[in-house]
């Protein structure tokens, strides 16, 4: 094992794990064909994350400056132009949208469009719930970020949960003061116009 020493040992005590009660740890072969192996497929995950999101981006840039016809346009011939469906491309959109609001960030976004694009559908409350739960990651599963939603589908962010009571009483309060200043304030006034009406039906009488 001297050779994989710069190997992460999280890495190596994950392979113990899974081949125990194999021969594998032993043969230092195949431990290195299977790291080798991971590695080649967290390359072309990465690349195939970085694709998507480019993807999303330039269509997010492109729908920009096309105006709401020839946006339609686009979605009803979007097969004759590209390998893909206007339906993958609507959620490649989602997650350009999600990343670049920094919503979810590059790294935590699953290889898979489809799985991040589930997490890119969270709001900001159940992202937070989500992240307690440990589901924001680029690993979780598509399948795990659906049951989460269907969880909390009720769930809506804090600003969309209505008036904050604590926030209600504090400007009650300061509203109530303001009401007893300029009350006494209109009662200075209108004294004032009593009295300069009575002097004036004084001089009027002069």
């Amino acid at each position: 094992m001297a050779p994989l020493v710069h190997v992460d040992e999280a890495l190596l005590a994950t392979l113990q794990d899974i081949f125990a009660g194999t021969g594998l740890m032993s043969d230092q072969r195949k431990v290195r064909a299977v790291i080798t192996l991971r590695g080649q497929v967290d390359v072309a995950w990465q690349q195939t994350r970085d694709a998507f999101l480019e993807i999303g981006r330039a269509l997010n840039e492109v729908d920009a400056v096309l105006d709401e016809a020839e946006q339609e346009s686009l979605k009803r011939g979007f097969r004759k132009l590209f390998p893909f469906s206007e339906t993958v491309a609507s959620q490649f959109r989602v997650i350009a949208r999600a990343v670049d609001a920094g919503h979810i960030t590059k790294e935590v976004l699953p290889g898979s469009y489809g799985t991040a694009y589930q997490m890119a559908l969270l709001n900001s409350e159940q992202r937070r719930l989500a992240a307690k739960e440990g589901l924001i990651r680029p690993t979780v599963s598509r399948n795990a970020l659906i049951e989460f939603r269907k969880l909390h589908d009720g769930v809506v962010p804090r600003t969309a949960r209505g008036p904050d009571p604590a926030k209600m009483r504090a400007e009650l309060g300061r509203l109530e003061r303001s009401e007893v200043k300029l009350t006494r304030a209109l009662d200075s006034v209108r004294k004032r116009i009593r009295e300069i009406r009575e002097l004036l039906a004084l001089k009027d009488e002069d």
